[in-house]
C-alpha cells in the first residue's frame, strides 16, 4: 500500500516533484545563452557588426544613437525590443525617447539577418549585439552578449517617463532608479560614461546655466554655452567641451567631471564634494579600466528582465509586431 505523508500520497509528491523538475528544466532550457544561435544562425554576430560598420562609416552618430536605445529599452519592461516598435503610442512616441535616433540602421540589421536567417533571430537580441558592436567601432572593448531574448508585444508611450531618469537627475535619484533595476552605483557610473559619445542638447543644460545659474560650473565654460544655447531653443546640439572626441570611445566624459566640466546635473552630481560616487568616476580615467567596466556594466543592463519563450514573439520587422 502506499505511503502517506499528512494526507498526500507519495505518488502524488513523486508526480509533482517530476513535474517540477521537468518545468525547472525547461525553464532552463529557455534561459539566455552565449551560444544561442550556434545551430540555428551561426554568423549572426559577424552579420550585425558588419552592416554595424557600415552604417558608422556613413554616420559616425549611429554609434551613440544605438547605445542609448538599448538603455531606453532595457529600462522599460527589460531589454525586449519594445522601443523599436512604431506608433503613436509607443516608447518612441515618449518625449523622454525624441531625440532617439538609428532605428533605422536596427532595420537595415534585422533585414540582413532576416537574408541568412529567417525568423530566428529577435529585434531584442539585434540590439543587444548591436549596441556592443557601436563601441567596438568607436575604439572600445568587446564583450560577450548572450541570446535568447524574445521582442515583446507591448510598447506604452506612458512607461519611459516613469522609468527612465532624466539629465537634470541627481546622484541619489539616479542611484535609486538603477537599484531599482538590479544595477549597483558602480554600474550607474560606469553605464554613464556612454556619454563619452555624442553630443548634449542644450535643453538638457538649461537648468545650470540660466536663472538660476549653477555656480559650481567653470566660469569660461558658463560663458560659452550661454552663447551657444538660446534661452527658447532647445534644439541646439553642443559638444561636450574642448576636450571631447564625440565620435571615439574614450574617457573625456570622466576627464570633464572631474575637472567640474560635465555639462547635465546627471554627470557633474556624480563628482560633487564628498560624493560616495567619486571613486568610480576616479578609476573609469584609466581608458582600459573603462571599457572593461563598461563592458560589464553593459552585459548587465542587456540582461534586465528579458522576454523569454513561450512568452514574447520573433517579429519580421522590428517596427512592427507579427
Amino acid at each position: 500500500m502506499m505511503a502517506r505523508i499528512q494526507g498526500v500520497s507519495l505518488l502524488s509528491l513523486l508526480v509533482v516533484v517530476a513535474v517540477l523538475a521537468l518545468s525547472v528544466s525547461e525553464v532552463n532550457a529557455q534561459q539566455l545563452s552565449f551560444t544561442y544561435y550556434r545551430k540555428s544562425c551561426p554568423n549572426v554576430e559577424s552579420i550585425v557588426l558588419a552592416e554595424v560598420k557600415k552604417a558608422f562609416k556613413k554616420n559616425p552618430t549611429i554609434a551613440p544613437g544605438i547605445l542609448r536605445m538599448m538603455f531606453h529599452d532595457c529600462f522599460v519592461r527589460g531589454c525586449d525590443g519594445s522601443v523599436l516598435l512604431a506608433g503613436g503610442n509607443t516608447e518612441r512616441a515618449a518625449p523622454i525617447n525624441s531625440r532617439l535616433h538609428g532605428f533605422e540602421v536596427i532595420d537595415q540589421i534585422k533585414t540582413a539577418v532576416e537574408k541568412a536567417c529567417p525568423r530566428t533571430v529577435s529585434c531584442a537580441d539585434i540590439l543587444a549585439y548591436a549596441s556592443r558592436d557601436t563601441v567596438v567601432v568607436t575604439g572600445g572593448l568587446k564583450w560577450k552578449v548572450m541570446g535568447g531574448r524574445r521582442d515583446g508585444r507591448v510598447s506604452n508611450k506612458i512607461e519611459p517617463q516613469q522609468n527612465l531618469p532624466t539629465g537634470f537627475a541627481q546622484a541619489e535619484e539616479l542611484i535609486s532608479t538603477f537599484s531599482q533595476k538590479g544595477l549597483s552605483p558602480q554600474q550607474m557610473v560606469d553605464l554613464s560614461g556612454s556619454h563619452t559619445l555624442g553630443v548634449t542638447h542644450c535643453e538638457h543644460i538649461s537648468n545650470r546655466i540660466f536663472k538660476p545659474v549653477d555656480k559650481s560650473m567653470p566660469k569660461d565654460l558658463l560663458s560659452k554655452l550661454q552663447k551657444i544655447c538660446p534661452k527658447k531653443t532647445t534644439g541646439t546640439p553642443i559638444v561636450l567641451d574642448q576636450t571631447s572626441t564625440p565620435n571615439k570611445f574614450d574617457t573625456a566624459y570622466f576627464k570633464n567631471i572631474k575637472a567640474g566640466r560635465g555639462l547635465m546635473t546627471s554627470d557633474q552630481d556624480l563628482y560633487n564634494p564628498g560624493a560616495s560616487l567619486r571613486q568610480y568616476v576616479d578609476k573609469n580615467l584609466n581608458q582600459n579600466t573603462f571599457a572593461k567596466n563598461f563592458g560589464a556594466a553593459m552585459f548587465a543592463l542587456s540582461n534586465i528582465e528579458p522576454t523569454l519563450a513561450p512568452d514574447g514573439e520573433i517579429r519580421k520587422r522590428c517596427q512592427f509586431r507579427n
